[in-house]
């Protein structure tokens, strides 16, 4: 296996684990601040870290041409702007936890727009990563879809849960749309315009919300989630995800964003303190289960080599 792929399947992991913490920070930040208000916050933040560096390192043009233009629009739409508005609304009625298990269906809705909009084709070793993932959705959920509840669950969980259903579809499609573009497009410089797309898009709605929010009952801890919103799961996440999304098959990276739901579920025990269950550790298993058998793979179709370190 050479480097260049070892290191693809790093930038993933990671990547998927920041975005997996950004459900337990969003659900913290949505029941302290107005959505888009929060969310243009961390944005702002992030485009302070991103642009200074781009400058420092861009060896060439930062301009891109009008096709790769339009892709980054879409994918800062559906895959910031969307997920983020869907994500944090649902989270209002939803729990972290729940979140994670409808974030484990990313690798299927990934492996299945592959095959439709980059024609890509599943190899058995991929077919076999995608069915642990769902393997580890079903043994995670199954016994709470099987065993009788004593309470009547809120309209509002429906509403939620299905907000973050629309949520990941919109994840999905940033792997899909990062394919599209040219090779030229670095994750640095990706990244960059796609957060400063979405700061646009989140701008005129978060006026409206800061005319009414007391900025000063803002807490040390809610800057620092902010902060962290800003610099690890916009800037450092989105970086690392376009960088090794451009080294693999989006089939491939579909079954590293398996480690969404393990990331969220376990913050949402450690720092939400939601209910611990034994069937989410075996559906953490199968995960990397998953996981292992697609790293095992000698090569990998559909790949586009990236040497640069942005």
């Amino acid at each position: 296996m050479n480097h260049s792929r070892i290191f693809a399947y790093f930038e993933l992991a990671i990547a998927s684990i920041l975005v997996g913490s950004s459900v337990v920070v969003g659900k913290i930040t949505t029941m302290q601040m107005p959505v888009f208000l929060s969310q243009t916050i961390s944005l702002s933040v992030a485009l302070l870290l991103l642009i200074p560096i781009l400058l420092l390192k861009s060896g060439g043009p930062i301009l891109v041409g009008r096709k790769d233009l339009f892709v980054l629009l879409l994918q800062a739409f559906l895959g910031m702007f969307m997920f983020r508005v869907l994500m944090l609304y649902g989270l209002r009625t939803a729990h972290a936890a729940e979140a994670g298990i409808v974030t484990s269906l990313t690798p299927a809705i990934v492996a299945f727009l592959s095959v439709i909009f980059l024609k890509e084709l599943l190899t058995i070793r991929l077919k076999i990563g995608i069915l642990c993932s769902l393997l580890g959705i079903l043994s995670m959920q199954v016994p709470g879809w099987l065993l009788p509840s004593s309470e009547i669950q809120p309209q509002g969980l429906y509403i939620g849960l299905l907000l973050l259903l629309g949520a990941v579809s919109g994840e999905a499609m940033l792997t899909i749309l990062r394919k599209m573009t040219t090779s030229n497009v670095s994750s640095l410089l990706g990244t960059t315009y796609v957060t400063l797309f979405s700061f646009l898009m989140f701008l005129p709605f978060s006026f409206a919300e800061a005319l009414t929010y007391d900025f000063g009952q803002l807490s040390l801890e809610d800057i620092g989630l902010l902060l962290y919103y800003g610099i690890f799961v916009t800037a450092i996440a989105y970086i690392l995800w376009f960088r090794g999304v451009s080294k693999v098959s989006a089939a491939t990276a579909a079954v590293y964003t398996s480690c969404i739901p393990v990331s969220t579920l376990l913050l949402s025990y450690a720092v939400l303190h939601e209910p611990f269950s034994w069937t989410h550790v075996a559906g953490g298993a199968f995960v990397f289960l998953g996981i292992w058998q697609v790293s095992r793979s000698t090569k990998d179709d559909g790949v586009q080599r990236s040497n640069s370190l942005f």
